[in-house]
């Protein structure tokens, strides 16, 4: 979501799933309270700062955040090309969004997952839960990010929520459990196009289901890594397919779902629990050079999305055809070598 302009109520962007009691967004309380500045810091690293609400599950949820931070913040980093966090500014996140550095982790037990108040905003507010607790907190950084890079990932968009979905699940995968069901929710709700439009927001259900299933498809079926990813970029998660591959965001959504298909027995969309199916069926390379921001041409490895895949609806293998072209091209070659011989046996140059 775009920061809200210094002097305004900033308005928070949230990463939520269904069924986690949050409030709605004009309902966050946290930062209009005393409770605010009240909550106690449990720890610090290089870049991260942890405070906690000092209820039994805000404690234990900031010593998981803080055993990992400094290593999420690290690998966060390093997705995103190693780049630094701009120094931004203090604020009180209740009239000015701080986007200052270090990032600080509040507890909050009305997040219903995690928001911060602006996509480059530092305060990072997670709801207690230990077990997803530094997994909330990746999501949220890898959306700082985001607006630091700032090469077409929109935090509050299908582009930027997806990313920050799927690399926090990276960090800690307690939170595919959750991501399962967004993406069979998208695709029983007859999964639409969020691929080349961008337009639907953090809190859209079907789109948070599209996106993560589509990243993973760039990942895991056309081979390329999260570094990649993240650091090509795009309008759209179909100009970020284009921008690597050299062919269209509509062609890449379509193959992404001719695949999915193949995983719907009737009942709906089967998903491991990982929440990641790829690859399904003839898998692509990770591409060497190319077409478009240093991703492959067109056809070339990781540039068909079609891959050659075989049973996929709609995308018939040509394979048959490339088989019998090539056994006529053997015949055709053999005859020519026997009349060869029989002429010069003729003329006498050879003897059988």
């Amino acid at each position: 979501m775009p920061q809200a302009p210094f002097g305004s109520s900033p308005r928070a962007h949230v990463l939520k799933f269904p069924g986690r009691g949050a409030v709605s967004l004009d309902d966050l309380t946290l930062t209009r309270s005393a409770t605010f500045h009240g909550e106690t810091e449990v720890g610090r690293t290089a870049d991260v700062v942890v405070f906690t609400d000092n209820s039994p599950n805000g404690n234990a949820s900031a010593q998981a955040v803080l055993q990992t931070a400094e290593a999420d913040f690290k690998a966060t980093q390093q997705w995103f090309g190693g780049i630094a966090l701009p120094a931004g500014q203090q604020g009180d996140d209740q009239t000015t969004p701080r986007t200052a550095t270090p990032v600080q982790v509040l507890i909050d037990s009305q997040a219903g997952g995690a928001y911060h108040f602006g996509c480059s905003a530092t305060d990072i507010y997670i709801e207690p839960t230990p077990q997803l607790a530094s997994g909330f907190m990746v999501a949220e950084l890898v959306e700082i990010f985001e607006a630091a890079i700032n090469n077409g990932w929109q935090c509050g968009q299908t582009n930027g929520e997806a990313l920050s979905r799927v690399l926090a699940t990276e960090r800690n995968s307690n939170l595919t459990q959750l991501q399962v069901q967004t993406g069979q929710a998208w695709w029983a709700n007859g999964h639409q196009d969020f691929v080349t439009n961008n337009n639907a927001t953090d809190q859209d259900e079907n789109s948070n289901g599209c996106g993560p299933l589509f990243l993973y498809y760039l990942h895991s079926q056309l081979g390329y890594d999260w570094t990649r990813i993240t650091t090509t970029g795009g309008a759209t998660l179909g100009d970020t397919y284009q921008r690597l591959t050299g062919n269209s965001g509509a062609q890449g959504f379509q193959d992404f779902l001719n695949r999915l298909a193949t995983l719907d027995n009737g009942s709906g969309l089967q998903l491991p629990a990982s929440g990641n199916p790829f690859p399904i069926g003839a898998s692509g390379q990770a591409p060497s050079g190319g077409a478009g921001s240093g991703g492959a041409s067109a056809g070339g490895p990781g540039g068909d999305p079609s891959g050659g895949a075989i049973g996929l609806p709609s995308l018939p293998s040509n394979g048959a055809g490339r088989s019998f072209a090539g056994a006529i091209t053997t015949l055709a070659v053999v005859i020519l070598v026997v009349i060869a011989l029989i002429v010069l046996n003729a003329i006498g140059v050879v003897q059988f």
